[in-house]
Parts: structure tokens; sequence; C-alpha cells
């Protein structure tokens, strides 16, 4: 099963109960503590925390661990889909996705913690980045690419070990960590959860078998468990090209918040229909600068 396993998330308003309400979660027993990172306070409930009272400009941030994402769909009342409404919101808002994480959780062996390990030092495997590394301790093995500090990390770690599980129970967790644009880029996404997550874990990371004589890894073929446990998934990125994120809510915002209430007035008078038809008959040059953030636009959807 693939859920979100983390979310964190800035928001430019004051009253921290504001998100307390879009997140659905407006009516729990809300305990007011100490913040952290400049934030001098914060709501807190079920390992879901709202911080409050920072600087002027830093506004409300808000962070729920793996347990507070199981808190909030459990409790929250948003409508439907919670995370689709809440990470709707999120976007259409102007809201700052700071960081998300999506996870699988294998209880049937299809991943092997000590294979992947050993694929590891092997060199059996191709990844968009070029920072591994393997820790052991006292709570298991864990593998992970990508820098802590990078937009895209893949984590794979034994969580039965972690959580002190009944021996020869199985349970491996591949954790896809994104942060802003990443995460930002994979809510856009079409694909449902599960199916967005295999095919951006296939775009980052593939555990390949060797060719005799082909010194290129990236043309070998992929492993058969990892085929498995990725269903054999298409390849999806989310890389957005430098700038194009920016300029596209530039254009978001000035169209939501600049000239919206005149937009929405105006609609209201006219009807959709003859509003979209005036716009198509403005009078108006083109602006290079729009049409340009179109045909950029479009091009990075057919990529």
């Amino acid at each position: 099963m693939v859920l979100y396993d983390w979310l964190s998330f800035t928001v430019k308003w004051e009253d921290p109960y504001q998100v307390a309400e879009l997140l659905g979660l407006g009516s729990l027993p809300w305990q007011q503590t100490k913040g952290a990172r400049g934030y001098q306070d914060r709501l807190y409930f079920n390992a879901i925390s709202i911080h409050h009272h920072g600087r002027p400009d830093m506004g409300v941030w808000c962070e729920m661990s793996g347990q507070g994402c199981r808190a909030f769909e459990t409790l929250s009342t948003l409508p439907g889909d919670k995370w689709q409404s809440l990470l709707s919101a999120i976007l259409a808002q102007g809201m700052h996705l700071t960081r998300l994480d999506v996870a699988y959780d294998d209880h049937t062996g299809t991943l092997d913690i000590d294979r992947i390990i050993q694929d590891t030092r092997r060199k059996e495997y191709v990844s968009r980045s070029d920072y591994w590394e393997i820790v052991e301790s006292s709570k298991g093995q864990t593998v992970q690419f990508g820098s802590p500090k990078s937009d895209v990390l893949i984590r794979i770690y034994d969580k039965a070990r972690e959580r002190n599980c009944p021996e020869g129970e199985h349970w491996i967790r591949c954790e896809l960590q994104l942060r802003r644009e990443r995460a930002a880029a994979f809510v856009r996404l079409p694909q449902a959860i599960g199916e967005a997550y295999c095919g951006v874990v296939m775009n980052y990371l593939r555990f390949v078998e060797p060719v005799e004589g082909d010194i290129n890894r990236w043309r070998w073929p992929i492993k058969g468990y990892w085929a498995d446990f990725l269903c054999n998934a298409n390849a999806i990125r989310i890389y957005q090209a430098p700038g194009m994120e920016y300029n596209l809510d530039r254009c978001r915002r000035y169209v939501m918040h600049q000239a919206g209430n005149a937009i929405d007035a105006y609609i209201q008078i006219v009807g959709v229909g003859y509003f979209l038809e005036e716009l198509h008959k403005r009078p108006v040059m083109r602006n290079p600068k729009y049409d340009r953030l179109v045909t950029e636009y479009q091009a990075l959807a057919n990529s």
C-alpha cells in the first residue's frame, strides 16, 4: 500500500487556527506549546504541529509526521478524498509545499534489504543522484539514494527491525522524500498516488542486471525484484525547467489576486461563454512573455 507519510507546508497567514480549519481539524483539542525554527508557539495534536508567531514574514508552518498523517486521515472532516482536497487547496491558494514523503510498505518479501545492500555495493543500480549511503545500527539497515539536502531522496530500510517487531515479520519500507518544487510537481501528477509513486521511483532509481561487455549501466535490464516491486511502471519525470514554476505561479497570482475580483464580477454579469469569446477577440497586442510561458509549459507537459 502506498501512502503519504510526511507533509510540511507554510502559508502567509497569521492565525494558526485557519490552518487547523484547512486541515478539517478545527474542532480538535489543540495543545498550545513551544514552537521551533524561529516560531515562538505552536498548536499540537497527535504528531501534527502548526507553528506560529515567528517573524512577520514567516506566516504559519504546518508539519505532520507519519503518525500525524494517519491522524489526519482518521479525524479530518474534509469531504471526499481528504488528501486530494488538502493538497489541491495548498497549491491553489499559493501555499509553499516544503516536504512530502510518499511510502510503500512491503510485507510480502518482494524487497530484501540484504540483497538491496549487496546490489548497491556492487553498483548494480542506476540513479539520478550520485550520492548514496548505507547505514547499519541497532535499529536495522538503511540504504539511501540522494543527499539529505536534495529535493528527491529515496530511502529503503527495515521497518520491522526499527519497530522491534516479532522475529520473522517482514516489513521493508521504501520512502520517496520530495522537497519544494518536486513535491508540488508530484501533487500535480494526474495519476493516482500508487501509479505516480511507482513511476517517479522508477525514474530516479533502478536496480539492474549486469551485461557482460556493456559498461553503460543505464542500458542494463532491470532486476526482477525491482520490476515486480514497481509493477513494471513507466518512468515519470517530475523535473521542472529552472524558473518555470516561478513564472507560472506569478501568472496565477496575478490572475487570482489582482484581477480575480474583476474577472469574477464580469463573468457573473455576462456569463462564461461571452467572457471567453471576448477574451479571444480582445483588441490588445499579445504579450510575448505570456506566449513564451504557454509554449514552455506545453513543451514540459509533453516531455
